[in-house]
């Protein structure tokens, strides 16, 4: 788990791994799951017939802990770095980590998550993928454009939640059972609240690939949306600290980061965050994320609650109500403890949904009125 490595390092450092039949997990990139081990950032998984690369850990969580909640399991995870699949580095580690999970007996359904690779990069992944002797998933968020080679063994996901439905169904040869419920009746009572004066989203996000894929869906909704690392197609945000109209931010960002930790680690900004969006009287709805796991704080939602409480009294104040939408990232088994901390929000008064994507979908709709 590293920040500010030159493109030439990683370039370097990835080539000699190669060249030794070893992989380069990062930078920028803290989760990896080996033989049942979590590296860095990781949650307690069942172990199973799905293998996973990651460029990003948070990408990696969403998708092992999908994958665990809809009954399968993980067999290994790797996180290749944010900058992998560019043009610049050319996939070398999520290339090494297809061959390993190909030649690995337990690893029946091979899964791939990032934003859009490189050009040339994913015209090679997707001769490799052809080549793969064992059925492939891949979502790369943000792309717009038609993959090709797609097929019944490679199949496209447009989101995390879709690429780990899609990965358990063909390990397991039939769909999970798929809980459903009539989101509707939330939504319109979530709209009855607000004013009219009240119309954007604020995402206040502690992982980066939540924020991206946001991104998506609320672009998919028809939503402009400025953030301080723009999809193609949304707005670049001017000053990271201060949002315009929707805005979506990633906390975890080098810009934040720099010389302090993570803010699954340490809450401040995000807190200092959440309180400033209360103040403005336009923001309808609040977006966050909440990630469990090993070396995460130890009480990820305790360190937010009372901001969160104190959020909703400021707008209060004014006549307003402030609706806050979230999604916790992790299982029953990680030390954190998974229904503790819905149970904090719930008590909070949050609406909790099951992904980071459902969140993001229910949010967008509330504004969307």
């Amino acid at each position: 788990f590293s920040s500010n490595v030159s493109i030439e390092d990683e370039i370097a450092l990835k080539q000699f791994a190669r060249e030794r039949g070893l992989i380069v997990m990062g930078p920028d990139c803290g989760t990896a799951i080996i033989s049942g081990i979590g590296i860095g950032f990781a949650n307690i998984v069942r172990r199973g017939a799905i293998g996973a690369i990651g460029a990003s850990g948070t990408g990696l969580q969403e998708f092992t802990t999908l994958v665990h909640h809809a009954g399968s399991g993980i067999s290994h995870a790797f996180g290749t770095g944010g900058r992998d699949l560019s043009d610049a580095i050319g996939g070398v580690s999520a290339l090494t980590a297809l061959d390993a999970l190909e030649r690995d007996p337990m690893t029946k359904v091979i899964a791939i998550i990032s934003k859009p690779p490189g050009k040339q990069t994913l015209a090679r992944l997707v001769e490799r993928i052809a080549q793969c002797s064992k059925p492939v998933v891949a979502c790369f968020l943000g792309q717009r454009a038609e993959l090709p080679g797609a097929n019944i063994r490679f199949r496209i996901a447009r989101t995390i939640d879709e690429a780990a439905l899609l990965a358990v169904q063909i390990a397991n040869g039939k769909p999970p059972l798929e809980t459903t419920s009539n989101l509707q009746s939330l939504i319109s009572n979530a709209q009855a609240q607000l004013k009219p004066t009240q119309k954007y989203l604020r995402g206040v996000f502690a992982g980066g690939t939540f924020c991206y894929q946001a991104q998506q869906i609320l672009q998919d909704l028809g939503l402009r949306v400025y953030a301080d690392s723009p999809l193609q197609g949304n707005l670049e945000l001017p000053d990271p600290r201060r949002s315009i109209e929707h805005t979506l931010v990633d906390m975890g960002a080098e810009f934040f980061t720099d010389g302090r930790a993570h803010p699954m680690i340490d809450a401040t900004l995000r807190r200092e965050r959440i309180l400033a969006e209360a103040q403005d009287p336009q923001v309808a709805v609040l977006l966050l994320d909440f990630i469990l796991g090993y070396n995460a704080s130890a009480d990820p939602v305790g360190d937010l609650v009372d901001a969160i409480t104190q959020a909703q009294r400021i707008a209060r104040a004014r006549g307003d109500e402030l609706i806050i939408v979230a999604s916790v990232c992790g299982t029953e088994g990680d030390p954190q403890g998974l229904g503790r901390q819905i149970k904090l929000l719930k008590d909070a008064g949050v609406i909790i949904l099951p992904s980071s994507a459902h969140a993001a979908r229910v949010a967008g709709m509330i504004v969307q009125r």
